[in-house]
């Protein structure tokens, strides 16, 4: 990408961080890269402004426009894979699954809730749905199962609904996989089956709000290799809040290096960056 000449003031840069950190709890960089610079140059063009002040809007909790969306993706780090720490995924099949199920008489009983938390461009939350089939079969589609899957980043939401994946993602996927959930675009993209994306519900969603508008409660709640952009304080206060989104017995997975659970947050540690809701 060419160098960009486009320019933030020192205290401009700073209002961006305080009101990215005052809304939704996020940690920019004590600098701005000229890739990132060019991509803002590029949105205020698009929105006609003259300059990213103008985006920055009170109206944060419930949704955000779309300049100021466009904004957000640009500090947001949507760096995931499919089945992403396979140990999870492991655990999740092997332990989470058949705990969640053993205690209904049969399989249409069976009402499966789980959110992924923080699905960037959905590789996550189809990982866990194309894991779900694996284990239940052709069972799966009797299932009142599917996924929730909530980002702060409204153009990552949107490459997850479409579907498509880059050779590049797909390709590290084994060969059954690929042919039973994919089907090929080209020589570069493949696209995810539409039953799946069909499985998978995606919404908007600022982790930094008081208490999460979830209805009903859910047996999982993957929030993987977020918290680390989270201030200290914050990052326990999340825990908490996704604490009491859990079911009794229901699991929580955080990213491997996130390990700020402590007992006031009624869970207890059953795996590796994976803890199970005690009361």
């Amino acid at each position: 990408m060419k160098k960009s000449t486009f320019r933030l003031s020192e205290t401009d840069y700073e209002t961006i961080q305080r009101y990215f950190l005052d809304n939704f709890a996020l940690i920019l960089p004590s600098d701005i890269t000229d890739q990132k610079l060019s991509r803002i140059e590029l949105l205020c063009r698009d929105e006609r402004i003259e300059g990213p002040l103008n985006l920055l809007t009170t109206n944060t909790r419930n949704d955000v426009t779309r300049g100021l969306s466009k904004l957000i993706s640009i500090f947001t780090i949507n760096h995931t894979d499919f089945f992403r720490e396979q140990l999870h995924f492991d655990f999740f099949t092997s332990e989470v699954l058949p705990n969640i199920t053993s205690d209904t008489p049969s399989i249409i009983d069976n009402d499966i809730r789980i959110w992924s938390a923080a699905s960037s461009t959905g590789e996550e939350p189809y990982s866990i749905l194309m894991a779900m089939i694996d284990f239940f079969g052709d069972d799966y589609w009797k299932l009142n199962a599917g996924v929730l899957a909530t980002d702060i980043d409204k153009e990552a939401l949107s490459k997850g609904i479409n579907g498509i994946f880059r050779h590049s993602k797909v390709k590290k996927l084994s060969r059954k996989k690929i042919s039973k959930f994919f089907s090929r675009l080209n020589d570069r993209e493949y696209l995810i089956d539409e039953r799946l994306r069909k499985e998978i519900l995606f919404r908007w969603l600022n982790l930094n709000v008081t208490k999460f508008p979830m209805k009903n409660n859910f047996h999982v709640i993957f929030c993987r290799n977020v918290l680390q952009y989270f201030p200290i304080d914050i990052r326990g206060q999340i825990v908490q809040k996704l604490s009491n989104c859990l079911l009794k017995n229901g699991y929580l997975f955080l990213g491997i290096s996130e390990t700020y659970i402590m007992e006031q947050h009624d869970l207890r540690r059953v795996g590796p960056a994976i803890y199970q809701k005690m009361n």
